[in-house]
């Protein structure tokens, strides 16, 4: 493997961007020569082996552990009912206002068309009493 894909490769596992990062986040390698190939070497083989010891943690965690991650899921699962709820509701609200924004322009409609008829009646009276 090419020094650049190595490096690559130990950054995008580390999450990193450079080695000032690197040896900062991971302690073990505060010692390791970055210059030369046999350290990033060695850095992704002590990076591969945290990240294999921390996947068997994830698949094997202790009873404490596994509590609270049931307990996480539970949460997670109540949160995204609520909020499925929530968008539901909210989509009920937004057609009630649509409807009520209707029905306010017609009532506004109404309003003026008896406005009218009010104007014109009296105009009539008028007429009528002038006559």
């Amino acid at each position: 493997m090419k020094l650049v894909e190595l490096k690559a490769k130990v950054y995008e596992l580390s999450g990193v961007d450079t080695t000032q990062q690197l040896k900062a986040k991971y302690k073990d390698l505060k010692t390791l020569d970055m210059r030369r190939k046999d350290a990033w070497m060695k850095a992704l083989s002590i990076l591969q082996d945290q990240q294999k010891e921390f996947n068997h943690w994830l698949e094997n965690p202790p009873e404490e552990y596994q509590q609270l991650f049931a307990e996480i899921e539970d949460v997670s699962r109540l949160y995204d009912q609520k909020r499925t709820e929530f968008k539901q509701v909210g989509a009920e609200v937004r057609a009630i206002v649509s409807d009520l924004e209707e029905l306010a322009g017609e009532c506004q409609d109404e309003a003026t068309t008896l406005r009218q008829e009010v104007k014109t009646a009296r105009q009539i009276k008028k007429k009528i009493q002038l006559n």
